[in-house]
């Protein structure tokens, strides 16, 4: 076969034109093949190169060898492949790479990359910088997914995309049962063949791995507001034992129902929790009654859970219950309760402690009158002390 003669300088000169810098180099838009990428690999030219974009060319393992092999990309940070032929010899070629060190982006969608590619990725120790890892179009399947779950190596991994990839619900259970992805908190398995069962395994990865990620240092405060936090995550947080001291729980403006505070009521490591904040969820007055009769809440001090869809019927359970003893602030606004349900918790007994909402209580009102009682006294005092002034007056003129 002829090989093609290639200006590779004069291309290089127009893609550092075109991305106007000399960081960035897109490929996208001509046609190359292996030969040229052969010839690019070997230039001086692309010592500064971050960003290596080669889209849609038919490259073949042999591209992915040059750039494994080239001395002048040790800068390179992201390297994007998209709808090339590179396979799984092309993958190992990558992730047996010793001159690659900054390398952080890896992006191979379509590139006829099956298991034994992801396994090559895995066992890769030159890829610990790696943060995104994208494979989607291609092959990996369960097993796939298991070697890049069981790695040691890609502990720095934030993004996965491992979109149609014949990956089925045992590929997510494994996944599910992975410690060795601590950052990874965005992972893509659309268009594969989950059921139920294989998307709430995941869902449990995600939101472990999100706790972790987020809860303070010391413990006592977590924050997993609005990230789509449904009732499956719900029961992974109930049950997850590193949150015993957690004393600060933010959740609103996620998808919880009734069914999921049902689960984190029932949890036994959040009985420290003195705020929990659930604004802008669904869970109605079921899930609000859940809260008010469970024993783990016991000591919350401050409630969130405006925008709610609470009525009357969940409010008249807390004014009529002996429980949350402890509450000092609710927060309960936007929801479907009326007059009369504020009244319920002005009149509760045992919400006496109430600083928020604030009430106009019965005993505060006739404190005032009393006060105008005694008003009214020392105006009647005033009175007749003038009275008498004026007749001492008129007696010492006679």
């Amino acid at each position: 076969m002829v090989k093609k003669f290639y200006n590779i300088e004069g291309i290089i000169r127009n893609g550092f034109k075109l991305s106007r810098d000399y960081e960035t180099l897109d490929f996208s838009f001509g046609k190359l093949r292996d030969d040229a990428i052969c010839s690019l690999a070997k230039s001086r030219s692309v010592k500064q190169l971050k960003r290596l974009i080669i889209s849609g060319q038919k490259l073949t393992a042999v591209s992915a060898q040059a750039l494994a092999e080239s001395d002048y990309l040790p800068n390179l940070e992201s390297l994007k492949l998209y709808k090339n032929k590179i396979g799984d010899e092309g993958a190992k070629y990558l992730a047996e790479s010793k001159k690659l060190p900054n390398l952080k982006t890896i992006r191979l969608a379509w590139n006829e990359i099956g298991p034994e590619g992801a396994r090559s990725i895995a066992e890769s120790q030159n890829l610990e910088n790696l943060t995104a890892l994208v494979l989607s179009e291609n092959s990996i399947g369960d097993d796939g997914l298991k070697y890049l779950a069981e790695s040691e190596n890609l502990g720095n991994l934030e993004l996965m995309d491992l979109r149609k990839n014949q990956i089925t619900d045992l590929g997510a259970e494994a996944l599910s049962k992975s410690k060795c992805l601590p950052k990874l908190q965005t992972i893509d398995l659309s268009d594969n063949s989950l059921t139920a069962k294989g998307f709430n395994a995941l869902a449990e990865f995600k939101i472990f791995n999100l706790i972790r990620a987020r809860l303070s240092e010391d413990g006592t405060k977590l924050d997993l507001s609005n990230l789509g936090i449904g009732d499956v995550e719900c029961r992974c947080i109930a049950e997850c034992e590193e949150l015993k001291d957690l004393t600060h729980l933010y959740l609103e403006l996620n998808k919880i129902t009734d069914k999921g505070i049902e689960l984190l009521a029932k949890g036994s490591f959040l009985s420290h929790l003195t705020l929990l904040s659930l604004d802008r969820n669904f869970i109605g007055d079921a899930g609000f009654i859940h809260i008010i009769k469970s024993e783990t809440f016991q000591n919350i001090q401050v409630l969130m859970v405006e925008n709610n869809a609470i009525s009357d019927e969940g409010v008249k359970v807390l004014s009529e219950e002996e429980c949350m003893k402890n509450l000092l602030r609710l927060y309960i606004e936007e929801n479907n309760t009326t007059e009369e349900g504020v009244e319920l918790l002005a009149d509760s007994e045992h919400l006496q402690q109430l600083e928020y909402p604030e009430f106009e209580r019965e005993e505060e009102i006739d404190e005032e009158e009393e006060d105008e009682e005694e008003f009214d006294d020392v105006e009647d005092i005033d009175d007749i002390d003038e009275e008498e002034e004026l007749d001492d007056k008129e007696y010492e003129d006679e």
